[in-house]
């Protein structure tokens, strides 16, 4: 399980780089999907528990999905919405704690869900330097590859962030 759970760790840092990089939110939320599947099992099969950094991405799954299907309808999300997800994040984390670890992992989820929610992808890759640092800690402790991924695409993301500005801002 230790092996596997490290390779799938290998496999998100590859996914988290190349998010990051991604030009288009809707490219941004169908691959923020796949990494998140990724994420839980990581987590999963090192930690051997459903605790709360499996499932802050089910729920992180959720609200992708929520987030294309508004942006397919041309519609954004509600306030109504907006607090669901903020419950289920910090109630599926709270639910599922099982140790202070899990306390990063839904600081964590908060970040995301606002990231999430953002419409410029600029400003998505803002709000995921904050969900990265503090996934960088969790997987720290945690003993996971996933320290890589989180490192990295801190680093894409600052790289994207530059790469991306708008002319004039920095010039």
């Amino acid at each position: 399980m230790y092996i596997a759970g490290q390779i799938v760790g290998v496999l998100v840092t590859i996914t988290v780089i190349v998010i990051q990089q991604l030009k288009s939110r809707k490219q941004i939320l169908w691959a923020s999907v796949f990494v998140n599947v990724l994420g839980a099992l990581n987590v999963l099969l090192l930690d051997g528990k459903l605790g709360s950094g499996v499932t802050v991405n089910f729920v992180a799954i959720a609200q992708i999905l929520v987030a294309l299907w508004h942006e397919k309808k041309n519609t954004k999300e509600g306030l109504i919405e907006k607090i669901i997800f903020l419950a289920l994040y910090v109630g599926v984390g709270v639910v599922s704690y099982t140790d202070p670890l899990d306390i990063l992992a839904i600081l964590a989820a908060v970040f995301y869900m606002v990231a999430m929610l953002q419409k410029k992808e600029q400003n998505i890759r803002l709000c995921l330097l904050a969900n990265m640092t503090s996934w960088t800690i969790y997987h720290g402790i945690l003993g996971s590859t996933g320290i890589f991924a989180q490192i990295a695409g801190i680093v894409s993301a600052l790289i994207a962030l530059y790469r991306y500005r708008k002319k004039g801002e920095s010039e």
